[in-house]
């Protein structure tokens, strides 16, 4: 009996390592797919110093401090790293039962699409004819951003709430059925 507790945990932690890992893969496809999405956020970084709006203007000065490090890693970070307070919040949910790797997992799932989502809603758009102001300037690279936003809120909408209360609700449905046959 010893043995089968020992192997299952082991198993366990075998599972929840490598959803781990992937779990850090699917962050660092993120932070790629976040970090590309920034330059949205610089749009006169290739303009040529005649066509850029004034030095001291809010469009230059915001464009100028996402163009470079800190403001083109500011985005990536936080968006990463809330996930990760995301992730922990769920932990604790799931705190006492096996639905770890589920979870990270789930959240690998999540952070993966969201990319894809990401770079494909780029060449989609791209050829849609929605600018606000023609290019270059935020007029033009809105219609970029907008997109980009959704996919990040429907992110942590689906990782905040609805992946920890399916693994809840699993979890329930996992004691009472092991409680029935018990």
């Amino acid at each position: 009996m010893i043995s089968k507790t020992r192997s299952f945990r082991s198993g366990s932690s075998i599972a929840l390592a490598s959803a781990m890992v992937v779990l850090v893969i699917s962050w660092a496809v993120l932070v790629g797919a976040v970090s590309m999405a920034t330059w949205g956020l610089a749009p006169y970084d290739t303009t040529p110093l005649t066509l850029r709006p004034p030095q001291g203007s809010w469009q230059r000065e915001v464009s100028d401090f996402f163009q470079s490090p800190p403001g083109s890693i500011i985005p990536p970070v936080a968006v990463t790293a809330a996930s990760i307070m995301l992730l922990g919040i769920a932990l604790r949910r799931i705190a006492g039962t096996p639905a770890a790797p589920k979870l990270a997992l789930s959240f690998a799932l999540t952070n993966t699409l969201a990319a894809i989502g990401m770079s494909f809603s780029t060449f989609i758009v791209a050829d849609l004819p929605l600018e606000l102001a023609p290019y270059p300037g935020y007029g033009w690279t809105v219609k970029f951003l907008i997109p980009d936003a959704l996919m990040l809120m429907l992110l942590f909408v689906v990782q905040g709430r609805m992946i920890p209360k399916w693994l809840s609700k699993q979890a329930q449905g996992e004691r009472s059925y092991g409680s029935a046959t018990g």
